[in-house]
């Protein structure tokens, strides 16, 4: 027993010492430049698109497995005169190794600095957003069998993210076939907090079309991929004049996602935001105090098949609406004020 034992030991002590020789080694043997043409390759045969990364890719596996690059380029396909579909000026993420043999995920840092989207409709209708068709086809008798994903959990026992960061993003949209272009920069996104097991703290940020856009608040805890309800309580600011308050909870978001929420929307004034919008009001009146407040309070359970809508209140002005709606797979069975 004890020549069991011994050995036992000494397998045990080879590996780890085998391990920690490798995570000290391999980054300082291991010439990543001599391999960055290849993966530019197989990533630009794979998207159909040109890819490309500055020189300045680097691996690391000890204490943190981690990667980080800049200059990042993915192109369009054929067919688009925009040169670009993505670029990231740079981007880093650390983890640590030995955790995730017990599928315990811990993220010392995920940073994603300025990306770049721009997302095109042509005139003739394609998008730069579909990737190449592939030519194998499913099997005709392969099925996955309704709520399958219900039966399992996340493929992690734990997570926790130190720093999780998007900065200064950019989003471009442009349709040809209309001639409009929409534009959403200044994205900033930074979670705190992030683990399975406690709220989320989500803060967003950005402006659309010289206006600005931000949501803060939490979302969770998301726990188990099962789990019959996330909760989330989230407040979104538009156009310096609208805020909007959504508490309640993302129902059965693996199986047949919905939502419950209590609706606010805190008054404000529609000339203004329409001013803020550089258009002109819709409905034109008299009197200039007139559609100047609005506020709106509900209570909202929807999901795929249905919407419905209770305590509906809407203040306008110095009248205010009881109202409820009801809706079944698209077809309105009840509408009542």
């Amino acid at each position: 027993m004890n020549k069991v034992l011994k050995w036992g030991f000494i397998i045990i002590a080879s590996l780890v010492v085998i391990i920690i020789a490798a995570i000290l080694i391999i980054p300082r043997v291991v010439d990543v430049q001599k391999y960055k043409p290849v993966l530019e390759k197989k990533i630009a045969e794979a998207s159909g698109r040109p890819f490309s990364v500055s020189d300045d890719l680097r691996l690391s596996v000890f204490p943190w497995a981690g990667i980080s690059f800049s200059d990042l380029q993915l192109g369009n396909v054929k067919g688009f005169q925009e040169k670009d579909f993505l670029t990231i000026k740079s981007f880093e993420a650390r983890i640590k190794l030995l955790p995730l043999l017990f599928k315990d995920i811990q993220v010392k840092k995920f940073i994603l600095n300025e990306p770049r989207m721009v997302l095109i409709k042509n005139k003739d209708g394609r998008v730069n957003w579909e990737m190449p068709k592939k030519t194998a086809q499913p099997k005709k008798d392969e099925k996955i069998p309704a709520g399958k994903i219900s039966e399992t959990s996340l493929p992690v026992s734990a997570l926790w993210v130190e720093d999780f960061s998007i900065k200064n993003g950019e989003v471009l949209w442009i349709d040809h076939t209309s001639g409009t272009r929409k534009q959403l920069s200044d994205i900033n996104l930074a979670l705190q907090e992030v683990s399975l097991d406690r709220p989320v703290q989500l803060k967003f940020s950005a402006v659309l079309d010289r206006q600005p856009v931000s949501i803060q608040g939490s979302v969770g805890p998301v726990g188990k991929l099962q789990q019959e309800s996330v909760p989330m309580d989230l407040s979104l600011t538009a156009l310096n004049e609208l805020t909007i308050r959504l508490k309640g909870a993302l129902k059965n978001p693996a199986v047949s996602p919905g939502v419950e929420v209590d609706l606010n929307v805190a008054e404000f004034s529609p000339l203004k935001m329409a001013a803020g919008l550089g258009q002109t009001f819709p409905v034109a009146t008299a009197d200039p105090q007139v559609l100047n407040r609005m506020a709106l309070n509900a209570h909202i359970k929807a999901d795929s098949k249905k919407l419905s809508v209770s305590n509906g209140i809407l203040g306008l002005d110095d009248s205010k609406l009881n109202f409820s709606i009801k809706t079944h797979q698209k077809e309105i069975q009840q509408h009542h004020f």
